[in-house]
């Protein structure tokens, strides 16, 4: 994307277009947090720091006088929250008493020091977390204002004039600093170019027109989606008309980067039309992809979407064949291909299970390779246990999620939170299922716990990681309703929707709890009716409605075939 782009979407967003700004948060989102992180020193607090600076950026945009100067402006703002964050630390040290007894300490500070336990990452993914770690180990080795200069050059993708006038010096002074920098760490230039920060070591003028072509495709994909947004009655003739024209776009040379578009971004916005089409374009692509990443993403994404399109023994067949791959070729690869979700609902639906847990098990023998990352090795376990739960293995899937807590014993590490909430989430599905509400509610005791204290932390204005506690609420609201502890869990969602979390699965499951506790038609049909438009409109979503979701569902037994019921969800 261009940077001229910039000024393009700030017009839209002052015209009051907010999907605009999302589109700005994706583009610097990572050299922002990049920034804070290194400034600050600490990953989560860098998160706050980053969405603080967003949000400001947001309020403050009417103002910015030069839209041309944005990516600038935007990291002087994350400069400026950083400085700020480092002064108030540093009061708080002083103000500290060299010793104090635990009865003298005031609740709020206490809960500041327990909250390391529950620091992470957003949802991470294992080669996030690896290129993190490179990231970081690359940059330490420069110093400061050398650091600074790769970090804005790479990762945002700023011009040296645009660095320059961002730190207030010359271009030939960033361009010098920049050359100094790529000579300490010469021996990893290339593989830091093309794996860590994203880039493809391409002629200018074959970038450009693969760019070019891009954001043509994104622009017509973007106008199209608009459409379907305005008028959702029309969305199945709208994308079968977009589809028409981005085939068209796609007859030439299919790029890696028209791959991942294409793949990750418009096809699953289509439907079944789209997924079709996603399963030809794999396979195309598949047999000519660059290196084994490429291949890998895009075997695995062919697996996932025949998975989707409930192919199942075409789905079974192309994991089994990506497994033998995987186990030729990268080793990294090999858990990752085993355990997942919708891929194991094929082999249930094909009768074959116990096929699926004895390649689990024989699978399980590599987590003993020193090799395997701990992110890679949790992942696995929870992806295990939560098959295993879902074919009615109960204590089988007890016995991987024990083994997942004692894997994931690292508070620092920055994937922590997501197996620590994985571990109680599983907990409380499986002591439901087995109707153990002894130990049901020890394990809802103490998510409750956590969730009280960051409110608490919230309300009294101390840093909170808003998207770890709405995961909380929603994920524990969700197991409350499937638990048929439908009043506490009404209430969690409604706190999920209050905290921000405006997704449609949150909808759905309230307007599930609302209908059972209170057979309250009007507020029902009103969370449905949100869940069923945000549902169609989501760019990532496979299927096409909420309504076999709403048929398969118990409590809404006693209404399908209501027609006020079968109209918000799209069916005539």
């Amino acid at each position: 994307m261009e940077r001229e782009d910039d000024v393009q979407l700030i017009r839209k967003i002052l015209s009051g277009d907010d999907t605009a700004f999302g589109i700005l948060v994706e583009k610097y989102q990572k050299s922002i947090h990049a920034l804070a992180w290194r400034k600050v020193q600490d990953f989560h607090f860098a998160e706050e720091i980053m969405q603080d600076t967003f949000l400001r950026a947001y309020k403050k945009l009417p103002t910015l006088k030069d839209p041309n100067q944005f990516a600038g402006w935007l990291h002087v703002t994350a400069n400026r929250l950083c400085i700020d964050w480092l002064r108030k630390q540093k009061r708080l040290r002083q103000q500290k008493p060299a010793m104090q007894s635990l009865e003298g300490t005031r609740l709020e500070e206490i809960e500041e020091s327990s909250y390391t336990h529950h620091i992470s990452e957003q949802q991470v993914t294992e080669r996030t977390e690896y290129c993190q770690e490179l990231v970081q180990k690359l940059l330490e080795k420069l110093p400061e204002n050398e650091r600074t200069v790769v970090t804005l050059y790479y990762l945002d993708e700023m011009s040296t004039k645009e660095i320059g006038e961002f730190m207030g010096v010359s271009v030939n002074t960033i361009t010098s600093r920049l050359q100094r920098a790529r000579k300490r760490i010469q021996t990893d230039q290339e593989f830091l170019e093309q794996e860590s920060f994203g880039h493809l070591l391409l002629p200018d003028n074959l970038k450009e027109n693969i760019m070019s072509q891009l954001a043509q495709l994104r622009s017509k994909f973007y106008s199209f989606m608009e459409q379907v947004k305005s008028n959702p009655a029309s969305r199945a003739d709208i994308l079968k008309e977009a589809s028409v024209e981005i085939e068209d776009m796609l007859k030439g040379e299919i790029t890696p980067e028209l791959a991942h578009l294409v793949v990750d971004n418009i096809y699953p916005s289509m439907g079944k039309l789209g997924m079709e089409k996603r399963v030809s374009l794999l396979r195309k692509y598949m047999d000519n992809a660059l290196d084994d990443t490429e291949r890998y993403w895009a075997h695995k994404s062919l697996v996932n979407s025949l998975a989707h399109l409930r192919r199942n023994r075409e789905a079974i067949e192309e994991q089994t064949r990506l497994y033998r791959w995987a186990c030729k070729h990268s080793e990294k690869y090999v858990l990752r291909t085993i355990a997942h979700l919708s891929t194991a609902r094929c082999w249930k639906a094909e009768g074959r299970i116990d096929d699926w847990i004895q390649l689990y098990n024989e699978v399980s023998e590599r987590l003993e390779n020193p090799k395997v990352s701990g992110y890679s090795h949790c992942d696995f376990l929870q992806f295990g246990a939560e098959i295993l739960r879902k074919n009615d293995r109960i204590e089988a899937a007890l016995l991987e999620i024990e083994k997942l807590e004692r894997a994931n014993n690292e508070q620092s590490r920055n994937y922590y939170f997501r197996f620590w909430m994985a571990v109680r989430e599983n907990r409380l599905l499986l002591y439901s299922e087995k109707e153990d509400w002894k130990r049901f509610d020890r394990v809802y005791t103490e998510v409750n716990t956590f969730m009280e204290l960051e409110l608490k932390k919230r309300d009294a204005g101390f840093p909170v990681n808003i998207y770890e506690l709405v995961w909380v609420v929603h994920n524990v609201g969700c197991c409350l309703v499937w638990a048929k502890r439908y009043n506490e869990g009404k209430r969690l969602l409604q706190l999920a929707i209050d905290l921000g979390n405006y997704n449609d699965y949150n909808h759905f499951m309230l307007a599930v709890s609302i209908w059972a506790s209170e057979k309250d038609r009007e507020k029902t049909l009103h969370h449905l009716k949100i869940a069923q438009d945000e549902y169609m409109v989501a760019s990532y979503n496979y299927l096409d409605s909420y309504y076999p979701e709403f048929l398969e569902t118990p409590e809404f037994s006693d209404v399908k075939d209501d027609p006020e019921f079968l109209k918000v969800l799209g069916q005539k």
